[in-house]
């Protein structure tokens, strides 16, 4: 075997090697995603219970999209913090959610959570206060300063959905998993 043979064989080692070692190092950074996109859901689900929208706000991406089933989408934090802002106004407006699921891309700057989650509003035409169960998918992008926001984020619920809540009868809220 040639210098030039045993130098290209001992390249090709050495990357088989290195990605072996990023393949790892991302794996294990995936769980520090999981965790850290945990303790976020946590910290927004405590800021609905205190309906702080500029806390809520600073989940999100300046360019952000948000899809609410039943609302206007928001397209950028201006818009979303508008949404939030006026939800805020009404005294039955609350909000619980937690993740099923949390995925994060082999490259490292993307990740997305979907679960479940249970609104309570008061409806602006009969007045009732009502409650939605459903799902939803939030996509997050790792941002310069190394943080996670949300840059899409996209609730749904089925037709049947969405209920009144029964006069003097307490509202359930999703039980909150962690993970």
């Amino acid at each position: 075997m040639d210098k030039r043979s045993f130098a290209l064989l001992g390249a090709a080692a050495m990357a088989t090697f290195l990605g072996g070692c990023q393949q790892k190092a991302q794996a294990a950074d995936a769980g520090s995603v999981k965790a850290a996109i945990q303790t976020d859901e946590k910290k927004w689900n405590e800021q609905f219970k205190a309906k702080d929208t500029e806390a809520l706000i600073a989940h999100y991406a300046d360019d952000a999209y948000f899809a609410d089933a039943g609302l206007e989408p928001a397209d950028g934090s201006t818009a979303i913090r508008k949404v939030y802002a006026e939800a805020a106004t009404d005294k039955n407006f609350s909000i619980s959610f937690a993740s099923d699921k949390i995925d994060v891309a082999d490259s490292g700057d993307l990740a997305y959570a979907r679960g479940h989650f249970t609104e309570n509003y008061t409806d602006p035409k009969t007045s009732s206060v009502m409650t939605t169960t459903g799902s939803y998918i939030t996509v997050y992008k790792k941002q310069q300063d190394g943080s996670w926001k949300a840059v899409e984020d996209f609730t749904t619920a089925p037709a049947d959905g969405t209920k009144p809540v029964e006069p003097g009868k307490a509202v359930t809220h999703a039980k909150m998993t962690s993970f």
